[in-house]
């Protein structure tokens, strides 16, 4: 890790730590519907591979 990748997660989590609870939480929400989709997404890619159907 470098120092400019330090220096990034710092100013991020400044940014954190300046907002509100709502908007945190939004955030939150936003990045875990994009990580839940792209894991459905994963897995359907296995099922199908190996041909599953559950």
């Amino acid at each position: 890790m470098t120092r400019e990748d330090l220096n990034q997660m710092c100013r991020e989590y400044q940014q954190v730590l300046s907002m509100s609870e709502a908007e945190v939480f939004a955030m939150y929400e936003e990045s875990k519907v994009e990580c839940i989709s792209s894991f459905e997404a994963e897995i359907n890619y296995w099922e199908d591979y190996f041909g599953y159907k559950y």
